[in-house]
């Protein structure tokens, strides 16, 4: 390009340094320094067309690149948009399985401490009744020594031999099965 600028600004002298004509509008340049100018023009001038049809091809080969670097710029934004999104969405998903898994073990946990708590209540029913059986077995043994001298005087009575009473067991089982009025009962049924 440089070469271009440097003969065009030759036949600018040229033409400036040229005489004119009088009367005539035109000037008399000598034919061998044209000739040799636009025969260094001819020359430089492909040269030229050639360098600048580089610079055209490097250009489009420059915006090709970058549009194809643009391109890959997008889709790798778009890749990483799309891998955020899934991620996301994993993360929502992975939230609402905890929330939900919270609220079944709660449900658990409540449904547990109910049940605990029907089950705790029907042995304090259980232990309520076996102290009152106890208490109640206690009360009639205490009862005894005056049923017993009772028992002994309607045998005297009967004047039959004496026999020995039968002995007090103070379990549980025979407090529940009526205590010494059952077996006092149980005796004279016998007896009779």
């Amino acid at each position: 390009m440089d070469d271009i600028l440097f003969l065009v600004n030759r036949l600018d002298n040229l033409i400036a340094s040229s005489r004119k004509m009088p009367l005539v509008d035109q000037l008399l340049v000598k034919e061998a320094d044209i000739r040799s100018i636009i025969h260094e023009m001819r020359i430089a001038i492909p040269d030229e067309i050639k360098q600048a049809r580089r610079i055209i091809q490097d250009k489009e080969r420059i915006l090709a690149q970058a549009r194809e670097e643009s391109e890959r710029a997008l889709k790798r934004e778009g890749l990483l948009h799309s891998a955020e999104e899934r991620s996301q969405e994993i993360l929502r998903l992975a939230y609402e399985k905890a929330e939900q898994i919270k609220v079944e073990a709660d449900a658990y946990v409540v449904e547990t401490l109910r049940a605990l708590r029907d089950h705790l209540a029907t042995i304090e029913m259980d232990i309520g009744r076996s102290i009152l059986s106890i208490e109640k077995g206690l009360a009639s043994l205490e009862e005894v020594p005056e049923e017993e001298d009772v028992y002994e005087e309607e045998e005297a009575e009967d004047e039959q031999p004496p026999s020995r009473p039968t002995p007090r067991r103070a379990s549980l089982a025979a407090d529940t099965m009526g205590g010494p009025k059952f077996q006092q009962d149980s005796m004279q049924g016998d007896r009779g």
